[in-house]
């Protein structure tokens, strides 16, 4: 690895990720380095805390932590030291926010603001799923009475995606739900159980399900933009700018249309704002790396012409927005 490294002389792009082990809960800081070599194969690697021989960096991505922030400053100015070519440009661009920890941070605020919903839902899945009699039971209350077990998935809690695809199906037999809650006693029964001292969340009642198919309107957009950016065969850096766009647009669309459904605006709203925290070009706080929006240029099927039509997407045909970031991508390059 370290020949090949020294050999290839281009620029590394390394990322970094906490790994816990299952048994021990024990933490290890993983580095791996992404690098395109002289067959123009992409090449993943894990490395260790060592000298590499590694003089070129292109971007480091890391997750959003204040810590990570630091650290990022921290490097520059110490691999500055290697020499005028070490960084592009200069370590401007360096820091990376991983894209999809972010779309995470966005999620996980949608979840939580009606987590016992969520709860009601996913204990009605539960119930469903806990035996064959109950499964039959359910498909009593369907019209095409095909249902199985895995026709409704249950969800792994720390992971929102698993959680989108169970309310998603069991958005699809809501009718099925209220029915059995109407017909059924077990179910009811169900959930008068208490869980540690605590009576169990449900059953979903219509409000619940009401607030879940707003969320699963959300979630869907950024579960298709997940799909894309967590691909690890191939290279994803061209298309994050056109699912920042696709994200940006569909949620403020919904934010700005006035509609009968003025809590899905509220909603929208709020993760408009949390969206342009991390990805605005123009923002103060939090810098947004403008690499996102060079990279897709190199893409031959896209080139400058796509990046004009984001611009405008955004801001407007036209606007001062549009126009300076045009000139800023031109510059860049």
């Amino acid at each position: 690895m370290k020949r090949i490294i020294s050999e290839s002389k281009q620029r590394l792009s390394i990322t970094t990720d906490i790994w816990v082990a299952p048994y021990t809960g024990a933490s290890y800081m993983v580095v791996t380095a992404h690098f395109i070599d002289v067959n123009w194969k992409m090449k993943k690697m894990i490395i260790g805390f060592k000298k590499w021989g590694i003089k070129r960096v292109f971007c480091i991505t890391v997750d959003n932590a204040t810590a990570n922030s630091s650290a990022m400053r921290k490097f520059k100015e110490k691999f500055k030291l290697v020499g005028d070519d070490a960084m592009v440009p200069k370590g401007e661009y360096l820091h990376l926010r991983c894209a999809t920890h972010i779309l995470n941070l966005i999620v996980r605020e949608g979840l939580q603001e009606i987590y016992s919903s969520v709860s009601a839902i996913r204990n009605g899945v539960h119930y469903v799923r806990s035996s064959t009699n109950k499964v039959k039971a359910f498909d009593l209350r369907l019209e095409t009475r095909k249902v199985t077990r895995g026709s409704l998935p249950l969800d792994v809690k720390t992971r929102w995606n698993s959680t989108y695809l169970m309310l998603d199906k069991a958005m699809k037999f809501r009718m099925a739900f209220e029915k059995i809650k109407d017909e059924d006693k077990p179910y009811n029964d169900y959930f008068e159980e208490t869980v540690e001292g605590v009576k169990r969340v449900g059953p979903p009642t219509s409000s619940d399900w009401e607030a879940v198919d707003r969320l699963v309107q959300f979630l869907v957009i950024f579960y298709n933009s997940t799909l894309v950016l967590s691909a690890s065969t191939s290279v994803t850096a061209h298309k994050l700018y056109n699912e920042i766009v696709t994200i940006t647009t569909n949620i403020s669309e919904i934010s700005t249309t006035p509609g009968p459904d003025s809590e899905l605006m509220k909603k929208a709203d709020l993760m408009n704002k949390k969206l342009g925290k991390y990805w605005n070009p123009f923002g103060e706080k939090v810098e947004m790396n403008k690499l996102m929006i060079v990279a897709p240029i190199f893409d031959p099927r896209k080139k400058m012409r796509f990046a004009e039509l984001c611009f405008e997407s955004l801001y407007g045909k036209g606007s001062s927005e549009a126009i300076h970031l045009y000139d800023l991508a031109e510059l860049i390059l």
